[in-house]
């Protein structure tokens, strides 16, 4: 009966490895397809922009790709604990979009989108 437990047990641990395993492979390959992604824009300069309407501290910084637009997404903290989500496109380097975010990350209601702004 002993027996029979500890090797359930393995089984079933062996069963978690490999499907924590197979989610880091599959986590692997967006990270690949994001990186190549064709920018004109550095993150650099797409933080720069964003830190310039809303100054404060990077929370998160990352290169998506969403209905075919390739984006910087910008999150950052000003010094009265507003959370501002920024969008810019990776080729102009303008702002698409603009939320002021809760504390969990769920939208304000004070959202900014440019259309066609130049």
């Amino acid at each position: 009966m002993k027996r029979l437990h500890t090797i359930s047990l393995l089984g079933a641990s062996a069963l978690l490895l490999t499907s924590v395993g197979l989610a880091m492979s599959h986590d692997g390959q967006d990270t690949a397809a994001v990186a190549n992604l064709p920018t004109s824009v550095t993150m650099e300069e797409a933080i720069k922009t964003a830190t310039t309407q809303f100054p404060g501290k990077v929370l998160e910084a990352e290169l998506e790709s969403e209905d075919g637009r390739v984006m910087y997404e910008v999150e950052i903290v000003n010094a009265a604990g507003e959370i501002r989500e920024f969008e810019i496109d990776a080729q102009s380097g303008k702002i698409l979009s603009s939320e002021l975010e809760d504390e969990e990350g769920h939208e304000k209601g004070a959202s900014h989108k440019d259309t066609e702004k130049s």
